[in-house]
């Protein structure tokens, strides 16, 4: 008789167990978030231009998964990284969740790096990181190390 209540008792055990697990991967599943898009870089709507006005500072996107896509700098600087907090979003494990800002300084275009972990660098040079930098027409930013986004910053 007690071996029977034993019995039931871990099979009891065991079916709530098997219910609460499935419970929990529904409950989980519909939150998931879905896999990141193929493309590598995002630009929310309200910043993506294809800015062609006189004196206007845009990056062009040189190397990576947008070739040729542009995107205007606004009065508030663009903040660049992984986060969805960004207005250029670049899904790639080589940045950072808030990588580098770009904006305009004292009537300077200016180049931040947020301490990433892999680093921005300039015009071609993946030796050296850059802190803080006055960007001028031309120049290339290329965001986290070996095999990541390119840019060219372009001022018309």
């Amino acid at each position: 008789m007690l071996k029977d209540y034993i019995f039931w008792g871990i099979v009891v055990a065991i079916v709530i167990g098997v219910i609460v697990s499935q419970m929990n991967r529904r409950r989980h599943g519909r939150h998931r978030q879905s896999p990141p898009p193929s493309n590598r870089m995002q630009f929310h709507t309200h910043t993506h231009a294809d800015a062609h006005a006189s004196g206007t500072p845009r990056l062009v996107c040189i190397g990576g998964s947008h070739h040729g896509h542009s995107l205007a700098i606004p009065p508030g600087g663009l903040s660049v990284g992984r986060a969805k907090d960004n207005l250029l979003i670049i899904v790639d494990g080589s940045i950072s969740a808030h990588h580098a800002w770009i904006g305009i300084v004292d009537g300077d275009v200016m180049l931040r790096d947020y301490q990433s972990l892999n680093g921005t660098f300039l015009n071609g040079d993946l030796k050296t990181r850059v802190g803080d930098a006055v960007l001028a027409d031309g120049d290339t930013i290329h965001f986290g190390g070996q095999g990541g986004e390119e840019f060219r910053l372009v001022i018309e």
